[in-house]
């Protein structure tokens, strides 16, 4: 699969929820490593695909790619400065992030080995191969929120 990027992906009012909401109303836990030889750690958290909102996102995102997906997991990532990813690939067969938070300037780059680097900008929706490898790079300052959709296709 060739590297998809949506800009604009979602409603100004969604995206304005959905970074308020990730930011300061929903929990995520620090521990969460990219791979198991990895020692960075950074903040995670699951989502509950049957809440409507995430059902909703995954239904959109199915309307989006025009394709039949299986959802295997959705869940946030969430770093702060010197909180790298490390490369690695994933289970399923496409992954997708969304960009939560505000756009970086020259930082939070998503990162696909042998690809160019992705800018983080916000409501930018990544699809992409899950077996490539990747990881996402810390913000200098601030916060960087992804928003992870682990999938099969049916």
């Amino acid at each position: 699969m060739k590297t998809q990027i949506i800009d604009n992906w979602l409603d100004k009012d969604l995206v304005d929820y959905l970074e308020d909401y990730f930011l300061y109303r929903f929990p995520h836990y620090y521990g969460h490593k990219s791979n198991d030889k990895d020692n960075n750690s950074f903040y995670a958290s699951g989502l509950n695909p049957d809440d409507a909102l995430n059902n909703f996102l995954f239904f959109k995102l199915k309307k989006t790619l025009n394709k039949n997906l299986r959802l295997e997991r959705m869940y946030i990532n969430v770093q702060h400065p010197n909180m790298n990813g490390s490369f690695h690939p994933d289970d399923g067969d496409i992954t997708c992030l969304y960009m939560v938070t505000k756009t970086l300037e020259n930082s939070g780059h998503f990162e696909i080995k042998d690809e160019e680097k992705i800018n983080f900008v916000q409501n930018r929706l990544i699809a992409f191969d899950a077996k490539k490898i990747h990881r996402g790079n810390a913000p200098n300052k601030d916060v960087r929120i992804t928003l992870a959709f682990k999938t099969y296709v049916c």
